[in-house]
């Protein structure tokens, strides 16, 4: 490998031109686009953000109004089927924002118009009504065949989801749009990308659009393939192992651990990797390679998470609604069944459901298709889902504790998280348990006053689960069912939970607790059934208070050891 085999990449860029221009790398995906715009006139496609939608309508855009010249080299170079140019109306409702939305969309629609030779529109009267401004529009245009690239069409609805009013306001604006949209016959292609898909705002109504979000022929339009990155990245991935002085397979293992795994086909087989995550993980070997100025290394970091603003309908939608504690147990175990519905069915502002809101932003993502469905037409499928990779994990349990607490901040919840995993990485279970009461005593009183022993066992669970922290619940084996199992790169923790009722904060209460726990883990050979592949295997009993709600004391014991055991004076400290 030689330094010249290695470009910068675009981390930021989602511009055709100026990838071309600037000489960045890229993965060549037009293969796809003349099936795109020959098989279809309007489209919608619906993914998470960061994917390379955004990419992929500039690519049209230079396409539809310029041709092929511009994409030499690539797949698609001579095999564009349009013969003649198009104006294109581009339009990103992620940068049309302000308190009055529908002056926004009005400002943001002369602008396009104007770009794509359209100077007529600047002499259309500001005030008159918006949908009077819509038939001025059309009238300008109606002598030539135009196209539409609208990306993160939701953004408006999305982004409003605890306020009513606002969305109701924005969905009303929205729904003049794209009647009117509908209603031109005109238009050579549009493409409409996004997240979510609402009702009454006139973008589904009808058979006008056709949503190919889960055909498999277009699984891969966004988003890189196993064999993509191993092909594409080949001299980034071997200078990255050098680097970090890992071996490559171990350099991918972890790649895929954190950045594979969005999964949009109705047949749950083509998993992809987020392009902004695995450009800004190499971004570094390639800015050392090619100018030897960078002293940074590689990291594997909450890139999507950190970029996506995924997090803002999450974090709307959680506000919105008031969760009992069963449906937070679920929403923090993720073990999760979605049907074909509710993915792509449009839903009203108070009909929308956890599942559409997680899986449509990314957070949790297909894994396969039920066994009891599998022969089913797509249409009727159910699909197995789960957290989509590392990225999101961590991440959404921030979100999610966040939400459950007084006022903790996502960062201070992910600081109690990370001392809680290294305290357990370190074998301290005893500040392993102090780390998590920091966060106990902050949850909200609705919450704690009816949470179970299942509650905290899936509290502990979402406060570890890392990529170096394996947790299972209720790992079973045909005598009963063991609380926790956790697994570290050198340990394997059995964990069994009991509970102290009442107000006793009795030592010898406590103790009791603790010796039936052991036993029962005993009685139950919890610690026979679990393979442990070179791990010392360590029993852990933990007591849950019920006068204060926290972790209150801990026992483990093991032959490296032998047993150690503390009491936990309870945390009443504010995190924030």
């Amino acid at each position: 490998m030689t330094e010249t085999c290695l470009k910068r990449l675009p981390v930021g860029v989602p511009n055709w031109g100026k990838i071309r221009n600037r000489n960045y790398f890229f993965v060549d995906k037009t293969s796809l686009l003349a099936d795109l715009v020959t098989d279809h006139n309007y489209v919608f496609i619906s993914r998470p953000r960061r994917m390379g939608k955004t990419l992929v309508c500039s690519q049209l855009s230079d396409l539809f109004a310029h041709g092929d010249k511009n994409f030499e080299g690539t797949a698609i170079y001579g095999n564009w089927p349009e013969r003649q140019c198009y104006p294109v109306i581009n339009l990103s409702f992620i940068n049309i924002q302000g308190s009055d939305f529908e002056l926004a969309l009005r400002d943001a629609l002369v602008d396009a118009f104007e770009i794509a030779g359209f100077s007529e529109v600047l002499n259309i009267d500001p005030d008159i009504r918006f949908n009077h401004f819509l038939g001025r529009v059309k009238s300008l245009i109606k002598t030539c065949e135009v196209v539409f690239l609208i990306d993160e069409w939701d953004f408006p609805l999305s982004s409003r989801l605890d306020d009513e009013e606002a969305f109701n306001s924005a969905r009303t604006t929205l729904a003049t749009f794209y009647s009117w949209l509908r209603t031109l016959t005109n238009v050579r292609f549009s493409l409409i990308t996004g997240i979510m898909r609402y009702r009454d705002a006139s973008l589904f109504t009808g058979q006008d659009v056709q949503d190919i979000s889960m055909d498999p022929d277009f699984a891969n339009l966004v988003g890189y393939t196993q064999e993509e990155l191993v092909t594409n990245y080949a001299p980034y991935i071997e200078a990255a192992a050098q680097v970090l002085n890992i071996s490559q397979d171990e350099l991918l293992l972890r790649l895929k651990q954190y950045y594979d795994g969005f999964c949009f086909d109705y047949d749950a087989k083509v998993n992809l990797y987020c392009p902004d995550s695995i450009n800004k993980f190499f971004a570094p070997v390639a800015r050392k390679l090619i100018s030897g100025k960078s002293k940074k290394l590689p990291v594997f970091d909450h890139y999507w998470m950190d970029s996506s603003n995924a997090t803002v309908a999450l974090r709307s939608y959680l506000h919105r609604k008031n969760f009992t504690v069963d449906e937070v147990i679920k929403l923090c175990r993720q073990e999760l069944t979605i049907d074909q519905s509710t993915i792509t069915t449009p839903t009203n502002f108070n009909d929308i459901t956890d599942l559409q809101v997680l899986f449509q932003s990314g957070f949790i993502t297909l894994k396969s298709v039920t066994d009891g469905s599998k022969d089913f037409p797509p249409s009727e499928r159910e699909y197995n889902c789960g957290l989509t990779n590392y990225d999101v994990a961590a991440k959404y349990a921030a979100v999610l504790a966040s939400y459950l607490s007084n006022g903790v901040g996502e960062s201070g919840v992910s600081v109690c998280f990370y001392r809680a995993q290294q305290a357990l990485l370190a074998d301290d279970i005893e500040r392993t348990c102090l780390s998590i009461n920091e966060l106990l005593c902050n949850i909200r009183f609705d919450v704690m006053a009816n949470a179970q022993e299942n509650f905290y066992r899936t509290f502990i669970a979402l406060s570890l689960r890392s990529d170096l922290i394996a947790v299972s619940e209720e790992y079973a084996n045909n005598l009963g069912r063991c609380d926790l199992v956790i697994t570290t790169a050198h340990c394997l923790y059995v964990v069994e939970l009991k509970r102290l009722y009442g107000d006793s904060d009795n030592k010898e209460d406590k103790l009791q607790l603790l010796d039936r726990a052991e036993q029962q883990i005993l009685d139950k050979c919890y610690l026979n059934n679990i393979p442990a592949e070179g791990r010392r295997v360590i029993s852990v009993q933990i007591v849950i208070s019920d006068r204060f709600r926290q972790l209150t004391a801990w026992r483990a014991s093991d032959q490296l050891k032998g047993t150690r055991q503390g009491f936990i004076e309870p945390v009443t400290a504010e995190v924030r």
